[in-house]
């Protein structure tokens, strides 16, 4: 039976998704670290290529290529997007400790009220700015860990809000695509930085552990969650679709540490409960004080 998505039970799928996407850290903990992240990458983003190709081809809509054309530049921008957010984050994560790079995704709201209204027309909503600033509170706390993080992993992490934002903005313009589109051309566009890297930085060779949990961080992390994530985002304002996907945030220290040892200082886990705080907050308020929607 399909559902059928609106404002109030979007917001619940988007916070699912972020759960969903919370396991992406914990499965590139878990290789060998044998092989660069650049080859976790390129077999990261061949599993969502083949998700994506699978979704579409399974689709009763229209033929794939129609899928792929219909709305191609914006669907373009927004896998580039994706692939950006995708490669910022493996080389962030593999530089800096995975709440740290969670954390400043963490800021991804602002940009995206902010691009929201300058866009969209689209203004916040008193519950969610009272979360957005909740949710800071939750970062501060957490940002006096960053001292010795290494100073690429920060600045690749600082990128992912931007265009986090730019993304979310784009999913509330896109009634008439298909979201599965936008996800083959993250696959395209990240195999494509993955095969360039990996070449340039030593070789193809990784063990087929690391190959198995790649295709099921691009397959079944981003391949299944990301059209789920497009197709409810196109029913909340973007500014609370980056807040909910906070839950990435929140949940992906707590899996590293439970699975990998990789044990979280003090002020995460509280500025983690801050955030968490937060987010439940937003999620049961879905239309509360909602003051304007996309023209």
């Amino acid at each position: 039976m399909k559902v059928q998505l609106t404002e109030r039970n979007g917001s619940a799928v988007v916070f699912l998704t972020g759960t969903l996407f919370s396991f992406s850290p914990l499965l590139f903990r878990w290789t060998s670290g044998e092989g660069s992240e650049w080859l976790f990458l390129l077999w990261r983003s061949i599993g969502i290529l083949i998700a994506a190709l699978i979704g579409l081809s399974l689709s009763s809509g229209a033929p794939l290529m129609t899928a792929v054309t219909t709305g191609f530049g914006k669907n373009l921008l927004a896998g580039a997007l994706m692939a950006g957010m995708s490669t910022s984050f493996i080389i962030s994560i593999a530089r800096i400790d995975a709440a740290t790079t969670l954390l400043l995704q963490s800021l991804a709201p602002f940009s995206a009220a902010f691009l929201g209204w300058l866009v969209l027309r689209e203004k916040v909503d008193g519950h969610t700015w009272a979360a957005m600033t909740t949710a800071v509170v939750g970062v501060v706390i957490m940002g006096s860990t960053w001292d010795s993080s290494s100073v690429v992993g920060i600045s690749a992490a600082c990128c992912i809000p931007l265009m986090l934002g730019i993304y979310t903005v784009l999913l509330r313009d896109s009634q008439r695509r298909d979201p599965r589109a936008q996800v083959f051309f993250t696959g395209v566009i990240g195999l494509v930085i993955g095969l360039v890297a990996s070449a340039a930085t030593g070789g193809f060779a990784l063990p087929i552990q690391d190959i198995f949990l790649a295709l099921i961080s691009g397959g079944i992390l981003l391949g299944v969650g990301l059209p789920i994530f497009n197709a409810a985002g196109r029913h909340v304002p973007a500014a609370r679709t980056s807040l909910l996907l906070l839950s990435e945030i929140v949940l992906a220290p707590i899996w590293v540490w439970l699975v990998v040892n990789e044990v979280p200082a003090g002020k995460t886990v509280a500025g983690g409960a801050v955030i968490l705080l937060a987010l439940v907050w937003v999620t049961t308020h879905p239309k509360a004080l909602l003051v304007s929607q996309p023209s």
